[in-house]
């Protein structure tokens, strides 16, 4: 169902709030997101909820840092070029064709487009650093046991010792004929 929701909102269709597409606001101190523990907030819910879902956010999402003083004020407003292009969304769509994770067959313009190395730790938003990756297997990649790393710009996946023992470095396949994309 969030594979649907995150493709309808990209949809040219879709109404936007001033401008920009609805937007999730999470919100986080500095210090627990580089650490990875404490809590985060999402704007309109009263519950905190794990810092996970701020680091997921940010993984999938785009960053805005809004920096306040001891008064509340803002003092400062910034925003990092982590979302990758529609450009760069279909060449890695068009490379991938599907989820890089072997048997997952979700076709790629379903997937959301993942920073091999973490943006957070200088992963540049370059089709050289982005794979296709399903809604499940984008959340629970750093605690699935599947490894992904890219080679001279190929996708390479390694899976877990239960589905790999050997755990050998295996370039990405799709199974699916290449796309042509064509401008009328």
């Amino acid at each position: 169902m969030a594979a649907v929701l995150t493709v309808a909102a990209r949809h040219d269709d879709v109404p936007t709030l001033g401008g920009a597409a609805p937007t999730l606001v999470v919100s986080v101190t500095a210090e627990d997101l580089a650490s990875g523990s404490g809590w985060s907030h999402v704007d309109g819910i009263d519950t905190p909820v794990p810092v996970s879902v701020a680091a997921h956010t940010a993984c999938a999402g785009g960053i805005q840092r809004v920096l306040f003083d001891k008064n509340g004020r803002i003092v400062s407003i910034g925003t990092t070029d982590r979302i990758f292009t529609h450009h760069q969304r279909r060449a890695i769509t068009l490379r991938d064709r599907e989820c890089v994770i072997p048997g997952c067959h979700v076709r790629a313009t379903w997937c959301e487009i993942h920073h091999v190395q973490d943006h957070a730790k200088s992963g540049p938003t370059h089709t050289d650093n982005g794979v296709a990756l399903c809604w499940f297997h984008h959340r629970t990649l750093h605690t699935s046991g599947w490894d992904i790393r890219m080679n001279h710009g190929t996708p390479e996946i390694r899976g877990p010792a239960w589905w790999d023992p050997a755990r050998q470095w295996r370039t990405h396949h799709p199974t699916r004929e290449p796309a042509l994309v064509r401008r009328i």
